[in-house]
């Protein structure tokens, strides 16, 4: 069961109905039974991945705990941590005895969820989890086990143990941003998703002016689908009473490549940074070791995404990248407007480029794009392809346009620290508001029941 299908929100009252009627030691017990079914809803064969890479995380925690920060314990954590590789390797890399489409959702994520963990009970940061069924329901959490974001045991886990009572400001933030991911899903991410197809798919008739807006409207279609899950999944675990960080910060307002990335997939690119950047001896052991741990840290994120070449190319652009800003001289902030405008700009084409690459099939097609849009590319074009790829009745048009420029304004309001939410909330009656509140929830249910008839399509990073 995906978070966008129409029995998730009907499920989702269900679990927190459950949920809060429970007395508060059961509560857990009840959301790992609901994340199970969630999760195995789609196949129950997805069992085998989630047991073993539970099981031995879980294990092999405890046996840390007990032993310390001795040898054996390091050999126990190693083991534990390469298993749960085992699993992630098993299936990313599409071995020949694994390459049917029996592929568990959303390995990736809760592998490294629970690498994660097993490192911070060796590093003593947290104490083994000794209760079987709280790990299950940690590791299994159902509104990030298909794809994150990724949760840190001193979160998440410590949430779990706690439980809280209902709270409906809580309920009230969930419920807005379960409506905010529904729309960067249904109004712009899949509308621009049949656009890129369209552009990608057919890359060898596309002239290159069509093919360099289809990257441009990809990173914006890659940005609220991600962000719109994330959404879903921070909405759907506030309404059941669980804070988890967001996973997104305005990410296209970054002055930098280096900036980009605290803002963008958060909890991946900082689990990549604790648990493979500083192990590998981080900025501590020089400015050659430095650049050489930022490029092998890259290469790996990119080796995470796929064993396709050109997700490692996508990885070792960007490694490039943050050696070069290492290595160039630091310089006072501009305050700017113009130069904040500018360095944002620039920042975006560079990540754009970087998209090419993640965007294609394989690393042969994005070089075939990448010369379609160098040499068969005519400036006069671009309004003319603009619009072609963009071929749908002016009403679609307008509605998808005004969702950009909304997710435009909602990033600048969340800049400028300020919310669209609390600035309703000051400047609108209440009345006012929950009339907003319920035209917004019908018109968004209009738009998903059509694009259900069409054919909806999936999160994108749900096949990592």
């Amino acid at each position: 069961m995906s978070l966008h299908s129409f029995l998730f929100l009907p499920c989702l009252a269900l679990v927190a109905g459950v949920y809060y009627a429970l007395p508060q030691k059961y509560r857990y017990i009840w959301l790992c039974a609901a994340s199970l079914f969630f999760y195995l809803s789609g196949d129950v064969r997805f069992a085998l991945g989630l047991a073993f890479c539970t099981g031995t995380t879980y294990l092999t925690a405890l046996l840390l705990d007990r032993e310390g920060a001795g040898g054996r314990a390091i050999a126990k954590g190693i083991l534990g941590v390469c298993a749960a590789l085992q699993v992630l390797a098993l299936f990313l890399f599409r071995y020949p005895w694994a390459s049917s489409p029996f592929v568990p959702l959303g390995i990736s994520f809760y592998a490294l969820q629970a690498m994660g963990y097993v490192v911070e009970v060796y590093r003593g940061h947290v104490r083994a989890e000794r209760n079987p069924v709280r790990y299950a329901a940690y590791v299994s959490f159902f509104p990030t086990v298909m794809s994150g974001p990724i949760q840190r045991a001193q979160g998440l886990l410590a949430q779990l143990r706690e439980g809280r009572a209902f709270d409906y400001g809580r309920a009230h933030s969930g419920l807005y941003l379960l409506l905010w991911g529904y729309l960067l899903k249904f109004v712009i991410a899949n509308p621009l998703g049949g656009m890129v197809d369209f552009a990608y798919g057919n890359y060898e008739d596309m002239p290159g002016a069509a093919l360099l807006w289809a990257t441009i409207l990809y990173a914006v279609q890659l940005y609220c689908d991600f962000a719109g899950y994330s959404a879903l999944a921070v909405g759907a675990a506030r309404i059941l009473g669980f804070d988890l960080a967001d996973n997104f910060a305005q990410p296209y307002f970054a002055s930098s490549v280096q900036d980009f990335w605290k803002r963008w997939h958060i909890s991946l690119s900082s689990w990549f940074r604790d648990y493979v950047y500083i192990p590998l001896g981080g900025n501590r052991k020089g400015k050659l070791r430095k650049c050489a741990n930022l490029l092998l840290t890259f290469l790996v994120s990119g080796l995470w995404h796929g064993a396709g070449l050109n997700y490692l190319v996508w990885g070792g652009i960007h490694g490039l990248y943050q050696v070069l800003g290492s290595c160039l001289p630091r310089r006072e902030a501009r305050r700017g407007a113009v130069c904040r405008v500018l360095q944002a700009v620039v920042v975006f084409a560079l990540v754009d480029f970087a998209w090419l690459f993640f965007r294609a099939d394989s690393l042969s097609q994005a070089l075939a794009i990448l010369h379609r849009i160098i040499f068969r590319f005519q400036f006069k074009e671009m309004t003319y392809y603009g619009s072609y790829l963009m071929g749908r009745s002016k009403p679609e048009l307008a509605l998808l346009l005004a969702g950009i420029v909304l997710v435009f304004l909602v990033d600048f309001l969340h800049e400028k620290k300020l919310s669209l939410e609390e600035l309703a909330a000051r400047k609108l009656p209440a009345a006012a508001r929950w009339a907003l509140y319920i035209a917004l929830t019908l018109g968004l249910l209009l738009v998903i029941l059509r694009e259900y008839g069409q054919a909806a399509s999936n999160f994108i990073y749900t096949r990592f």
